[in-house]
């Protein structure tokens, strides 16, 4: 796995980290962040093996719930970058999920932490595009790509 230089310490999830998502427990499904740099972010979750956790499905976690760990591991980095050069947060939703491929059937068959990196390829006023992985260990679990759509600045009062 590549090094990245952090512009943020690795962080536990605390108060300040739960500030950064648009969400509250117990849907707040990452545990700390490990690295990021200006376009890449590594952050660590053990939520998915938690038995009340809400994206769980007749007590079944799919590995397709990892879009929603991406989008929240994109979420933070998006609200990192956006301090980063003191620019106001924004809302964004995730309109497109593509390019999805699964290397697994669920992620709570899987005992090791999720290691969640997500990278930004491109993003303007309006929009972001990353590309994402979910690993345990050295399994991938699953990738694809994420595009976020972002209110206008003005119209938001947090992210």
């Amino acid at each position: 796995m590549t090094h990245y230089e952090p512009f943020c310490e690795s962080l536990p999830i605390t108060q300040d980290i739960a500030a950064l998502l648009p969400h509250a427990a117990p849907m707040i499904l990452i545990d700390s962040l490990l690295e990021s740099t200006e376009n890449v972010l590594l952050c660590r979750a053990n939520s998915h093996l938690k038995a009340d956790n809400p994206l769980r499905i007749d007590g079944v976690l799919s590995v397709f719930a990892g879009v929603e760990y991406a989008a929240q591991a994109m979420a933070v980095h998006g609200r990192l970058s956006r301090e980063a050069t003191a620019s106001p947060p924004v809302r964004g939703f995730v309109a497109v999920a593509s390019k999805l491929e699964a290397h697994a059937e669920q992620l709570d068959a899987i005992a090791s932490p999720l290691q969640i990196r997500v990278e930004r390829v491109a993003s303007n006023h309006d929009s972001s595009l990353y590309t994402f992985s979910l690993h345990a260990e050295q399994q991938l679990l699953l990738e694809g790509q994420l595009m976020a759509v972002l209110e206008a600045a003005e119209n938001t009062t947090g992210f």
